[in-house]
Order: C-alpha cells, then structure tokens, then sequence
C-alpha cells in the first residue's frame, strides 16, 4: 500500500465511517479496513495518517487505535495463526517515526502510540531496536528541561510499559544483562526527572499543574520497581539516600492544593501506593540494604495508616500501606513492634475499621453477589481491606501470638456487646474469628484460640441460624452460614443434624449470597470425614428431610441472578452422591435437571455451573441404577431430548459432555442396544466431531462402551473398519496417540480373534510407522501395554504371527529393542500386573525369546518392574508442544460417568508369585539351563531381589 494523498484520503473515510452509528457503512468499512490490513506497508500508512494535522483529531485516534491493535496482531504473530508478518522495511520505518510522532500528538492520540511502542519494545527491545532507549532518553531529557510533562509523561508511560516484563520473567543471564543495560543507560536520567519533579511538586502550584507533576511521579516509581525487581541494581544501592528521601516525603508530607478534592487525593494517594510497594519490595528483597531507612518508613506508614483507615475510598493505598506493615512484622525486624500498646494500637487504629462492612461492601453484596461470594468465600479478596488487615494481625502473631490473642479477643468481646446497637459490630467480630482461624496440618479443619467455638457458635451464631425471619439481616445470615462452614468439622454430628432443616430453610432466602452460602455450607458437610476418612454424614443423617432439600435448591435455581448459581449446582450434585437415590427422588431431580440443562443449552455462560449440571445427571444416572437398573428407561426418555438438542445445534461447549453421558446410558444398558444407540453409533463414526480435539476423549469414551456393550453390532456393515481408521488417525498424532491406543485396547479385550485377524497386519503397520517417524517414550509404553493385552488375551503365538506378516522376525527387533527396555517404566498398578504377565509368558511359554542373552534381558526388565517402586523407575520425558495451540472449547471429564478400571487378569492376584511359579516350571524341564543365563545377564540388584522372590514364595529355579 502506497502512502499517497489518494489512499490517505480513502483510509481517512474508512476510518470516519467506522465511528458511524448506523451498522451498514460501520461494517462496510471495517471490512475494507480488515482487507487492506493484508496489504504490505498497511501499518505504514495509517501511521501516516495519524500524523496528518489536517486531519480531524476523531479520525486521527481511530487510525491511531487501529495501528495499536494492527501491530499486536503483525508485528511477530503466532507461527500457525495465518497471518502475514509486517515486512522489515516497513518495521524500520515505523521505529523510525514512531517516538518523535507521539511525543508531538495531542494527549489522545500519544496515549496510544505510546501503547503501540511498547507493543514493538516487548518484541523488540533492546536487540532489535538498540536505537529506542536512547532516543526516549533524549527525549525525555529535552521534554523535562522544557517542563513539557505531557511528553515527560509519555516517555515514562512508555518505558514503564516496556520495563515491566522485568518483573514477570524467570532470572537469567541474559535478563540481568537487559536490566543493566536499561540502568545504565535510563536510571539517571530517571533519577534526575524524579527528583526535580518532587521539588516542583513541593514547591506548591494549582492543581491543574499538579497533576501531571505527580503522574509524572508515579511512573517514576512503578519504573524503580520493574528495574528493582530482579536484583539490587548498583545503581540505585548507591543512590538509596536521594531515592528513600523523597519516597519518604511522599508518604509524610500534605499536598492541599490537589487533596482538597477527591480526584486530586486519589492522584497523590496513587503515588502513596506506588512509593508503598517500593519499600516493600526492598523490605522483603533487600532488607539489610533497606534497614537504616525501616524506622523512618514504619513511622510514616503508620501515622498515614491512621488517616486512611477512616476514609472508605482509599482502598489502594491502604492494601498496600498494610501489606508493608505485615511485611515487617514477620522480618527480622520485627521488634518495631514490641512496644506497650503498640499491638492494641494497630488493632484499634487500623485493623478494627478495616476489616468494618463499608457501603461498597453492601452494594456489591446487593447488586453483584458472585463477586462478593468469590472475595469472601472463595478468597479472591487478597486485595482488599479486610482480607489485608487480618493478614497483618497473622503477620504479628507470628512473633506475638499470645499478645494479638489477648487484644483481638477483647475486641471481639467489645464488638459483640455493642451488638443490639450496630449489627455490622457482630459481623465484623464474626468475620475477625473466621479470618483468623488456622488451617491444621491435615484436611479441611481449622482452629482458633480466639475464642472457644462451640461457646461462640451457641452464643453467637446459632441465633441467627434459628432467626424465623430467613431475609432479615442478610449480611449478618451470611457470615453465620460462613462460620459453620469453617468451623464444620468442631460441631458434634447430632448437633449438626439438627441444624440441616435449618440450613435447608435458608436455600429460600431472597438474598443470593445467603442461598448461596446455606448450600456451600450443606455441600461441604457433607464432605467432611472423621478419622479413617469415613464421611461422617451418610444417607440416612439426610434422607429425612432429602425431599425438601432437593426442592428448596431447585427452587433457589430460579430465583433472578441465581439461574445458573454455581453453589446451588454443586450442592444438587453432593447431596445426589450421598443421598439413598430412589425413584421418588430420581424422577424429580432429572426433570429438574433437563429443565435446567435445555435452558442454558440457548446461551451457555458459566462453564462451572454447567460442569455441576451435567456431573449431578451423571451421578444420578449412576447411583439410580446401580439400585434399580429398570429406570434407565425413564432416564434415556428424560436425557435424549436434551442430549440431541445438543448434538443438532452443535453446542460445543457441550458436546463432549453429552457424549460422555450418552458412553455411560450404553454401559448401563444390556445387549442388545436399542436402535437408537445404534443410530449414534452411526453417527459417531462420522469424521466431522473429531475434528474437535476437545470431543475426542469423550468420543473414544464412546466408542469403547459401544465395543464392550456391541461387539457383534461393530462389526457388522464395515463398521470395524471405520473404527480402524479413527483408531488411525488418533495413534498417528503425537496429542490423540493415547486416545488411539484405548481403542485398539478395547479392539484387543472385547473382540474375538477371528474378528480381528484380517485387520492385523494393518494395525501392526501403522503402529510400526508411527514408531519409525515418532519415536517417544511415551509412546513405545503405550506399545508395550497393548502388545502385552494382545498377547494374555489371544495368546503369544498369534502376536509373533501377525506381527511378523508385517516384515519377518520383526517381533525378535520390537522385542529387543522395544518391549524389553521400556517394560520396566510402565507405571499403574494394572498395567504393571498385565505386562508382567505377559512378559512372563513370552519368556516362559514360547520360544520366541530362546536366545539366551535376550531372555535374561527380558526377565532382568520383568524383575526391575515388579520388585522396585515407581519413582526409582521412572524417567523424565521431553516436554513437547502440543500440535494445536490456540482457544478451544477444553474437554472437563466427568467424574461420575467415569470408565470404570477393568483388570484383564482377574483371576491371577500377584504378579510376582505368577513370574517365580513359571519359572520354577520353565526351570525344571531344563535343569542348570537358567541359573547360569540369570547369572549371565541380571544386574547384581535384580538377581537378589529374584532370590528374595523365590524365597518369599517358596519356589525355587533349577
């Protein structure tokens, strides 16, 4: 593309149109803007027009933003993603113009240029652009001495963007000699903007003028951390008096021309934050360097402490002024802390009105309750205030437990009085105890010394529990159904049996989070297991109120924002693995779970929900029928309309679900299967679902029950022909060879030899192919368990004929080179008994191995399998990258509609006594044959651990 005026003017139009409100000329010209991107110097000229003044500065951003995201996609894409790279000529030419350009644009438009270079500098810095840090150092120079903090702010803004994969990327050599480089030739100059700025700053002005002053600050700081992070850079070690000063400043001095306004006190508190982080990472990375400046900074923390804590809108600054607070009290300096009171001070002053509900706290509990659940049950509230102020009450009592015990203690104690006054006082001391509680060294119990717990969950909890009124108090509802939650294991079963119709009363509370919580609470005690692992609640302890339960949560699932609540799903499919699944409970639960299931077929939203939906079909399905294997009817009735809805619409998401159920209505099932199995069976032997990497577990799930449960069916009409050639196509790829081999298993298990002979030879060939052009260790084992299979299942002589119809002797090479080495890494408790079997007979019952050197090598191998535990046989294999990378819809087993283990040698219990029986037969037919050959060919560990075999099973070699 030529940069003439006639293709600015075209491209200019283009970019007007893409503004437009109306959908026919926006798409129009988004098209001609997604074809032209194809184009060589397309980049090129967009740039060129983003620098045309006469330009409307509307058009110009657009270009701008278009040249942003036109780099991100060209500048270096993905080897398999089909896009053209940018040519280097037209890269050279952007660099080129590209900083000079954005410094010289209105503050719109630099904005995102400056995000476009750091798109090339994260690609591109420093080998391939060795002229950008020197430019943008000239720059920023030139800029800081003409007070133009508009480009002091962009250079910074660029380099900041740049610098920060140094805080993400793994320590090596060549990444130190990056951040050297960056700080010899950025840091002073760095350094020199930072301060004199601060001195601007102080010196006082409006604050209009102030502001970029202190953004100017800020990025100077979040600088100082990326080039900080790694290592101590000499750099700033010799200039931490000039550095800590004026961090030091930042934290205690007032700045009432910008803080007389919310917006400017957010500006100076971002700077706050910033400095915050700084002095914690070199508390925690650079602690002797950092200590003749610790007092000063602890001093001026907590006195800024003091005034944040109060104000409800500076949450930043305060997570990050706490976690430098806790980062102290676990150092080696931690003795700041030692003082009188000084405990009870942090306590009252700053973590008591931290971990206080706030109005933000209500809203998101109100309006936005899966966020408010996900901070605090599932603890994606590291962040926030109150997560962050009892981290620094855990910090302390790391050094002074039993002083943080006794003040915490009696502020709880003060909380709980003032109760009849102020609800939130309770929550708050409710939320104290659960914060604070330690998790044992074992399971999902925790303890406290903050209290005695059942004293406080009788006192305290228990009333709200019992409060008729299921929507009064909500917050309050919610941190008592926490507190049982955490607490669960101390409750003594009666107890808590008691309190289940309760919680069951609480699913029909209007709050979502109350809901929510009451069937996360019934879900994990349900879990909970006493010593021994037994469950501690079994069918019974529920079975009486089990009717109610399950219609309380189906019931929930429609109440507005919960129609496809996480907590509720996961709680329907607990209980339906616990509980006794009759038909009066099954037939419900599957229309209720169909109902559901059709319904977020139209728009699938939450993977999680959806993952619970169809794990609660499978373990209904499963326990419903192992009591009663008549309803499998009333399930395919229930379960086809749903499961063909997905397969007509092809709902991706949902597919490999539905295969997986669709494997265990066929195993459930007894021959002969129904013409509509045999419908799918058709079906699924079309090549258009295993296109889908994401589909193929699930599919060959699928094709092994059909194997198992129609053997006779498969292989009538060309049928076992057609499984061959997936079974092809699956071993053939290095991410699917796995899948390939459990079909030719269950080929090997389910079919009769006279079925499978013809197809033999071409099964051995592509194996043996695949061998030749791939040779893994992963896949020479997964070789070695199906030849092993083959052979206890159809016998050794038909394994040497048909694999020798390949090419001749090929079986004494696969032997040698193949089975033999790699038997002894085979891992998994039935397929080392299933290869050691059969490694047994090929050495005892043919005279395939008769060499006499390859069979004391077979047994050598038999033996370092069954004598040695796993991980002194095991080996690292090569990480290799998978063949197709790019955004999938991922396949998610379900636990409940597993394939059950089959073991193929049921009626032999110990390899080991089966390996000395038959050599001891072996043995006596050729008296002083073997003792010598053992001698000859096992290593000197092997021949004592036959020797402790033969003994142990009093069996002896002749």
């Amino acid at each position: 593309m030529e940069c003439h005026p006639e293709t600015l003017q075209k491209l200019s139009q283009c970019f007007l149109h893409t503004l437009s409100p109306v959908p026919e000329p926006r798409r129009a010209a988004e098209r001609s803007l997604s074809e032209a991107a194809d184009l060589p110097n397309y980049g090129l000229a967009v740039l060129n027009l983003v620098a045309e003044r006469s330009v409307n500065e509307q058009t110009r951003h657009a270009a701008a933003v278009n040249f942003k995201n036109h780099l991100r996609s060209r500048w270096l894409p993905a080897g398999d993603s089909g896009i053209s790279p940018m040519v280097n000529s037209e890269k050279e030419q952007i660099k080129t113009r590209i900083v000079s350009l954005m410094l010289s644009s209105p503050p719109r438009i630099q904005s995102q240029l400056s995000e476009a270079l750091a798109v090339i500098g994260k690609r591109d810095f420093h080998r391939s652009w060795p002229g950008l840090l020197p430019e943008l150092v000239s720059s920023l120079q030139k800029a800081a001495l003409r007070g133009d903090y508009a480009s002091v702010n962009a250079v910074l803004g660029a380099a900041n963007s740049i610098f920060k994969k140094f805080r993400h990327q793994y320590r090596t050599n060549d990444l130190l000699s990056d951040i050297k480089y960056c700080l010899e030739t950025f840091a002073p100059s760095l350094q020199e903007v930072f301060l004199k700025t601060y001195d601007s700053a102080a010196s006082g002005s409006g604050a209009a003028d102030l502001k970029p002053l202190f953004e100017s600050q800020r990025l100077c700081c979040r600088i100082f951390f990326s080039l900080s992070f790694q290592d101590l850079p000499e750099f700033f070690e010799d200039h931490m008096n000039e550095w800590m000063g004026v961090f030091e400043k930042c934290l205690s001095s007032n700045f009432p021309a910008l803080e007389s306004t919310a917006e400017g006190l957010t500006v100076v508190d971002d700077v706050r934050a910033a400095v915050c982080e700084n002095i914690n990472l070199y508390m925690e990375k650079y602690g002797e360097e950092f200590q003749p400046f610790l007092e000063g900074f602890a001093l001026a923390v907590w006195t800024l402490l003091r005034d944040v804590s109060k104000s409800p809108s500076r949450d930043r600054l305060a997570t990050t002024a706490i976690k430098f607070l806790t980062t102290v009290s676990t150092s080696a300096h931690h003795a700041l802390f030692a003082g009188d009171n000084v405990i009870k001070e942090i306590c009252q002053g700053v973590v008591i009105p931290n971990v206080s509900l706030r109005d933000e706290d209500e809203e998101i509990f109100e309006t936005n309750y899966t966020e408010f659940v996900r901070r605090d049950m599932e603890g994606s509230d590291v962040d926030t205030r109150r997560r962050i102020a009892c981290e620094l009450l855990k910090g302390l009592a790391t050094n002074y437990k039993r002083q943080v015990t006794e003040v915490v203690s009696l502020e709880i104690q003060k909380l709980l009085s003032s109760f009849a006054t102020q609800w939130k006082d309770k929550d708050c001391a409710i939320y104290l105890v659960v914060s604070l509680a330690t998790n044992k060294a074992r399971g999902a119990s925790v303890s406290t010394d903050l209290i005695d717990v059942q004293s406080f969950f009788a006192n305290v909890i228990l009333p709200e529990l019992q409060s008729h009124d299921v929507n009064s108090f909500p917050m309050l509802k919610a941190g008592s159904l926490k507190f049982l939650t955490v607490f669960r294991t101390h409750l003594p079963k009666p107890f808590a049996i008691q309190l289940f119709p309760e919680l069951v009363r609480f699913l029909r509370a209007d709050s979502n989070v109350v809901h929510s919580y009451a069937a996360s609470c019934i879900e994990k005690l349900l879990l909970v297991k006493d010593e021994g692992g037994k469950s501690r609640y079994v069918a019974s302890d529920i079975s009486p109120f089990l009717r109610q339960l399950m219609t309380n949560l189906f019931e929930a699932l429609t109440f507005p924002e919960s129609e496809e609540n996480q907590y509720l799903m996961k709680c329907i499919m607990r209980v339906l693995g616990v509980a006794e699944i009759t038909g009066e409970v099954a037939g419900p639960c599957i229309v209720g779970l169909t109902s559901v299931l059709s319904e977020v077929c139209k728009n699938p939203k939450n993977p999680t929900f959806n993952h619970y939906i169809f794990e609660s079909v499978a373990v209904l399905v499963r326990r419903a029928c192992e009591r009663d294997l008549s309803l499998i009817s009333a399930f395919e009735t229930s379960l086809f309309q749903s499961l063909e809805l997905i397969l007509d619409n092809d709902i991706a998401e949902f597919l490999p679900y539905a295969f997986q159920l669709l494997a265990q209505l066929v195993e459930l099932n007894r021959p002969p299967l129904s013409p509509n199995y045999m419908q799918l069976f058709s079906l699924l032997l079309s090549g258009e679902y295993w296109e889908r990497n994401a589909n193929v577990p699930a599919l060959v799930r699928l094709l092994q029950a059909f194997l198992e449960k129609a053997p006779h069916e498969v292989t009538q009409e060309d049928r076992l022909s057609q499984v061959l050639r997936i079974f092809h196509k699956l071993v053939s790829g290095h991410s699917t060879e796995e899948q390939g081999f459990y079909i030719l298993n269950t080929i090997i298990e389910y079919l009769d030899y006279s079925v499978i002979a013809p197809y033999m030879k071409g099964i051995w060939n592509v194996l043996f192919e695949r061998l030749q052009s791939k040779k893994t260790v992963k896949f020479q084992k997964f070789l070695v368990v199906s030849m092993s299979l083959f052979l206890v299942k159809h016998g050794p002589v038909y394994l040497v004929d048909t694999m020798n119809t390949v090419q001749p002797n090929i079986f004494a090479s696969i032997l040698e080179h193949i089975w033999i080495p790699n038997l002894k890494l085979i891992m998994g408790t039935v397929e080392v008994k299933l290869t050691a079997v059969a490694a047994t007979r090929l050495i005892c019952e043919t005279p395939a191995p008769a060499v006499s050197k390859l069979w004391g090598k077979a047994l050598d191998s038999i033996v370092t399998l069954v004598s040695r535990p796993e991980q002194e046989r095991d080996v690292d294999e090569p990480n290799e990258m998978p063949e197709n990378v790019g955004y999938t819809a991922a396949f998610v087993n379900l636990y409940s509609a597993g394939r059950r283990e089959e073991d193929p040698l049921k009626d032999i219990r110990d390899p080991k006594q089966f390996l000395v029986a038959s050599l001891g037969r072996l043995s006596s037919a050729s008296p002083g044959r073997y003792p010598q050959i053992i001698g000859e060919n096992l290593e000197e560990t092997n021949k004592a651990a036959l020797l402790q075999l033969c003994k142990a099973y009093n069996c002896g070699i002749a």
